[in-house]
C-alpha cells in the first residue's frame, strides 16, 4: 500500500509509515489510486487552461511529497504539452492559409 501523506511505497501490515513517521489508514492499493484519478482531471484541465497559473494553483493545493501532488503535476505536464503542440499546429495552419491567400492576391 502507499502512504496517503508521503505517497511512498510501505507493506501492507505496517502501523507507521516508515518515510515520514505518520500512522497509516490501511487502504487497499487499487483504491488509493481511484481516489486520485480526478486529480488528474484538475491538472489537465488546468494545464490546458491556465498554463503556468494553473501550475503554481496546484503546487499551492496539494503538500509536498504526496501522492497527489505527483498525480497532479504528471496531469499538468501532459495537457500543457498537448496543448503547445496543437498550438504549433494550429499556428503553422493558419500561418500557411494567409500566405497562400496573400500569393494569390499578389501573383
Amino acid at each position: 500500500m502507499y502512504c496517503k501523506y508521503c505517497g511512498k511505497e510501505i507493506d501492507d501490515d505496517a502501523d507507521i509509515c516508515v518515510h515520514c513517521g505518520r500512522k497509516t489508514e490501511r487502504q487497499d492499493v487499487q483504491k488509493s489510486y481511484e481516489v486520485d484519478e480526478p486529480k488528474t482531471v484538475i491538472g489537465v484541465l488546468l494545464g490546458l487552461f491556465l498554463g503556468i497559473i494553473g501550475l503554481i494553483i496546484g503546487l499551492l493545493l496539494y503538500p509536498s511529497g504526496t501522492l497527489r501532488r505527483s498525480t497532479f503535476i504528471k496531469g499538468w505536464v501532459g495537457a500543457f504539452i498537448c496543448s503547445v503542440i496543437l498550438g504549433i499546429i494550429i499556428y503553422v495552419a493558419a500561418a500557411s492559409c494567409v500566405a497562400s491567400m496573400l500569393s494569390s492576391i499578389y501573383y
